[in-house]
């Protein structure tokens, strides 16, 4: 029977062989003429579907939040103007460590190496411009050839992997369809590496730091995610009776209705029931935090002496690094030797609590921010995947609490508005059995609308929010409230998906009270039998909490030439 397995595969199909290893069950894009070779060969591997989307930034946005879900994803653009498209969405993984694989169909090896004059390029016979360009937010590039297929696809898919960051693979047009020899195994995922003397080094500076701590505390950053150290890291919480808050970009990773979840910190602007946890810890443990202007670089009031980090490939005790150190073991380790509190701490009220988000059916009271979100909080459940847009959704979203086992997609690092609605496609693909509320503005949905048709088209139902305050509210918030430029057209927001995929029903609501919107609220428990869309109208000049302070400390921060006071926290945050 040996004899009859194959020996021989094609490049185009060991790519697919090795992302299937990794998980990889869909790829997004758009067909172009240089890659349509490879495209021929997703439809007909077995195990991966090919998920159209309506342009390449969108694709790559779909593919961000399928990552986020399933833990890597692949798309595929086509050489120039496809590939460019997509660089806004690799950035922004680059930015928030989310492993993306970019496969560019490119013109044959015979026309790169005689540098002919073709479309989509300069006409200069240089192909390398992209692929340049393509290495400022990617971690591994390469161009595939027959005789340097296996390695280098193994190399970069190692990098994405180790590194949990975009990777780069250009394919050409005559390289696809090419035998090769097929690999003796399939593809195994990349373990971190560690060396035992940094690990044995980091063991005992952090001791020497834990020793006689009162009050420690942790906080978790989105690597944690990104890394599996979730059971990990509540069992540390569990038996040493520590207190934890998140950053923005961790959501996900705890459960914030436990009894050592305190909520999210960022710098000044945190609730102070937070902040007293967070900076008044006599050692504050970080794992895989980042530090951004937007999540209180500038206003931590933290002593990085008091200070152990556990990042991706390296820990810190105290400002000194320690590297390489693998972040489970140094988190293995952390959980050894750390001291059980004995002091409690305090607790900050939860807005989603049932008497803080009621809402009365009969009234006709405008919609706030301020009583919009605690009825939110109130309809999110258990397992839910939340993606709020960057914006006022996001800053609602902040000042609730999530049910058990939801989960946040959202990017606030990168912060461009227009993520949200294909993250929450990818991440519905990704994770199909989950209901998906998606909370976007009017100005954000205007970047990204045609991808509830894909939605619409795969059979999807998601529960989408549109909040209606007649433009960027966000950008209102730092250079004042009443500049046209912050207005946009106003849209039938509710008749979209009419327009969009007239032989799909869609539940379409447009509310503008408080009894319209308690009404809608009320019919939204479970996954729906239909795509859902609910139009919110909220003044302009409305503002959720902590948008107001938000917006002085960016305003200083975009426009003054010296800020008003020097932060704590080195300029590029704590040691990574």
């Amino acid at each position: 029977m040996s004899g009859n397995m194959p020996t021989t595969t094609t490049v185009g199909e060991l790519l697919l062989s090795r992302l299937q290893d990794l998980g990889v069950r869909h790829i997004f894009g758009l067909p172009g003429d240089y890659n349509m070779e490879f495209l021929d060969q997703v439809e007909e591997f077995p195990g991966i579907a090919w998920i159209g989307s309506c342009n390449e930034v969108n694709a790559a946005y779909a593919a961000d939040g399928y990552a986020r879900m399933a833990g890597i994803s692949a798309m595929v653009t086509t050489f120039g103007p496809g590939e460019l498209s997509v660089v806004n969405g690799l950035a922004g993984a680059m930015a928030e460590s989310v492993p993306i694989v970019s496969i560019v169909g490119g013109p044959t090896l015979e026309i790169m190496d005689r540098r002919a004059a073709m479309h989509h390029s300069l006409g200069d016979g240089d192909f390398d411009r992209w692929v340049r360009i393509a290495r400022e937010v990617t971690v591994a590039q390469a161009t595939l050839t027959p005789g340097n297929a296996e390695a280098e696809i193994d190399r970069v898919l190692d990098a994405c992997w180790t590194q949990q960051r975009p990777v780069y693979l250009r394919l050409p047009g005559d390289v696809a369809q090419h035998s090769i020899p097929l690999p003796a195994g399939r593809f195994a995922r990349p373990v971190p590496i560690g060396e035992p003397d940094q690990l044995d080094a980091f063991d005992t500076a952090a001791q020497r730091l834990l020793a006689g701590a009162v009050c420690p505390a942790l906080l978790v950053g989105n690597l944690a995610i990104r890394y599996g150290l979730g059971a990990d890291i509540a069992a540390l919480l569990t038996d040493r009776h520590w207190p934890a808050a998140t950053q923005g970009l961790g959501r996900g990773l705890l459960d914030e209705t436990g009894p050592n979840f305190v909520g999210i910190y960022n710098g000044g602007d945190s609730v102070d029931a937070v902040r007293q946890v967070v900076e008044g810890a006599d050692v504050l443990v970080c794992v895989g935090t980042k530090f951004f202007d937007w999540d209180g670089l500038f206003t931590a009031d933290l002593d990085p002496s008091r200070i152990i980090t556990i990042g991706r490939r390296a820990s810190s005790v105290g400002g000194k690094v320690f590297e390489p150190v693998a972040p489970d073991a140094a988190l293995a380790r952390l959980h050894t030797i750390a001291p059980v509190r004995a002091v409690d701490w305090p607790t900050s009220p939860d807005p989603s609590r049932p008497e803080g988000a009621r809402l009365d059916p009969a009234s006709n009271a405008p919609i706030t921010q301020a009583r919009l979100w605690p009825a939110m909080a109130a309809m999110f459940a258990e397992g839910d995947i939340v993606v709020p847009e960057t914006g006022t959704p996001s800053f609602g979203v902040a000042s609730i609490r999530l049910p058990r086992n939801a989960v946040c997609v959202q990017a606030p690092l990168w912060g461009a508005i227009g993520y949200a609605i294909p993250a929450a496609f990818g991440a519905a693909t990704a994770s199909p059995e989950r209901r998906v509320v998606l909370v976007t503005g009017d100005g954000s949905l205007q970047l990204t609308v045609q991808e509830i048709s894909r939605m619409m088209a795969t059979g999807q139902r998601p529960i989408i929010f549109v909040l209606n305050n007649a433009g960027y509210t966000v950008e209102r918030a730092i250079d004042g409230p009443h500049q046209p430029y912050n207005d946009i057209d106003d849209w039938r927001y509710t008749e979209l998906p009419a327009a969009l995929s007239p032989d799909v029903a869609v539940d379409s609501h447009l509310v503008s009270t408080e009894g319209e919107l308690a009404r809608v609220l009320a019919g939204l428990g479970g996954v729906p039998d239909r795509p859902t869309i609910v139009e919110v109208i909220v003044d302009p000049q409305d503002l959720p909490a902590g948008m107001p302070q938000w917006g002085r400390e960016t305003t200083a921060v975009d426009y003054q030439t010296t800020l008003n006071e020097t932060p704590r926290l080195s300029w590029q945050g704590l040691p990574s």
